[in-house]
């Protein structure tokens, strides 16, 4: 070993320099000298030998070899437990009602597959968890690192998109997360709508049956809202409410699953329910809006036709309701939902049906009129000199008037301004308990890149 004596001896004729004889227990040459002898046992002196090994071998040591690896699983284990934060933090009520009814839910799925991601799936995750490290200390230099972690996960995402890989789960969730980020901290205020778009394909891509069940069925229901949104800005019919994903034997099925994992929950279903209706509303509108003020004669059959879809839906939905009209639901009502959020999913939910029915209502309101006036024009020409504000604008409006938009949480009292578009909280939670809906409205519950449309 490097740095121990050769000498055999007692301790105390090595430091005198002499030869030793090596008589045990005591050397005769100590005791004639008239010492006690220290004996023959001594401590290891190390000495640092890495370079001359190096330089000996050619070959890194185990520190040089395995530091580096070890360096980057600990960042990986971080980014996963601050992504949880980060749900948490964001989602904590809109997790809670689906998070122990799917098979596979987000934190199974980033703990468990984490050594397969693709590059666009890690740099999202890193992206959502340093923007959120930036925005609650305040640091805009971890922000500008968020951003740039982002950028790099839009170009491994569009490099992903010509791959086989394209219509995969961790594809369609590096998207999901991506477009989270452009939510809370988008280049523009339509950036996250763009981007909603292309994840719109790609659900559309994959189709209904990859998403009854596994990691498919929590991304559907984790952007679902999103699309509802998104298809009431651009005014065209969301494709959620489309019979191939709104079948209601397909609903059952999965009702039936959670029964047998012994996962059910009443309120999830319900929620699942209300949902199928709500995401017929954009539809319903972009049907109006076009009936309404399209200069051409439309076939009587046709608006009838739709009157009575949006008359069944509104019947829906009010029976969703009243399903949901308890203020401490009950245990058998809540199921394996934690009870902690029962409440806030019950009030959220009835918010965003709520708003649907009176979406519904004002749809109905236009139609009859349009009716009427096709009817007897001379008797309707009043009406028409009164309503040729947009009609989408006036619902608005009045919904505005309802929610009290002048309480919006966002904190505007900060001493930098700058970063309050970052201090959402749970905005985006109470959003997505709105299933959309919340798009409607001027502030749409406190997210500047919401009102986009207005």
């Amino acid at each position: 070993m490097p740095g121990v004596p050769h000498s055999k001896g007692c301790l105390q004729c090595i430091s005198r320099k002499v030869k030793c004889d090596k008589t045990r227990p005591e050397c005769l040459r100590c005791i004639n000298w008239g010492s006690e002898c220290p004996g023959y046992d001594r401590g290891h002196k190390f000495k640092d030998q890495t370079r001359y090994i190096t330089l000996k071998h050619g070959r890194p040591t185990m520190d040089e070899a395995f530091a580096p690896n070890l360096a980057y699983e600990a960042i990986n284990v971080q980014t996963q437990e601050s992504f949880e934060v980060w749900l948490d933090y964001h989602f904590p009520s809109y997790l809670a009602s689906f998070n122990s009814r799917v098979e596979m839910n987000w934190m199974k799925f980033i703990r468990g597959r984490w050594s397969t991601f693709p590059q666009a799936l890690i740099w999202a995750l890193r992206a959502l968890t340093c923007l959120r490290m930036g925005a609650a200390r305040g640091n805009k230099e971890a922000i500008m690192c968020a951003r740039h972690m982002y950028g790099r996960g839009v170009n491994h995402l569009a490099s992903l998109l010509h791959t086989r890989a394209a219509l995969a789960d961790e594809t369609l969730a590096a998207a999901i997360l991506l477009g989270g980020y452009e939510v809370l901290d988008g280049s523009s205020d339509r950036s996250w709508i763009i981007h909603s778009h292309g994840i719109r394909h790609l659900f559309c891509a994959r189709g209904p049956s990859a998403h009854t069940h596994g990691m498919g069925r929590t991304l559907l229901i984790s952007w679902r809202p999103y699309l509802v949104a998104d298809a009431f800005i651009h005014a065209e019919p969301c494709f959620l409410g489309g019979s191939e994903w709104t079948c209601v034997s397909a609903i059952q099925e999965i009702a039936r699953a959670e029964d047998r994992w012994q996962e059910s929950s009443l309120l999830g279903q319900t929620m699942d329910y209300a949902f199928n209706e709500v995401a017929k509303c954009p539809g319903y509108y972009a049907m109006t809006k076009y009936f309404t003020t399209s200069d051409t004669d439309v076939d009587r059959s046709i608006l009838n036709g739709l009157v009575s879809c949006i008359l069944k839906s509104r019947e829906s939905l009010v029976q969703f309701h009243g399903m949901l009209m308890e203020t401490d639901p009950p245990a058998s009502f809540v199921g394996v939902i934690p009870s902690t959020y029962a409440t806030t999913l019950v009030q959220g939910t009835r918010d965003g049906i709520n708003s649907a029915v009176a979406l519904l209502d004002q749809l109905m309101t236009l139609l009859k009129s349009h009716l009427n006036r096709k009817t007897n024009p001379i008797l309707m020409a009043d009406f028409d000199d009164k309503h040729q504000e947009d009609p989408w604008r006036l619902f608005a409006g009045v919904q505005a008037l309802k929610t009290n938009t002048n309480q919006s949480l966002l904190s505007r009292d900060q001493k930098d301004p700058s970063l309050s578009i970052y201090a959402v909280r749970d905005q985006l939670d109470k959003f997505s308990l709105t299933m959309g809906m919340g798009s409607l409205l001027p502030d749409a519950c406190g997210c500047p890149q919401f009102l986009a449309h207005i």
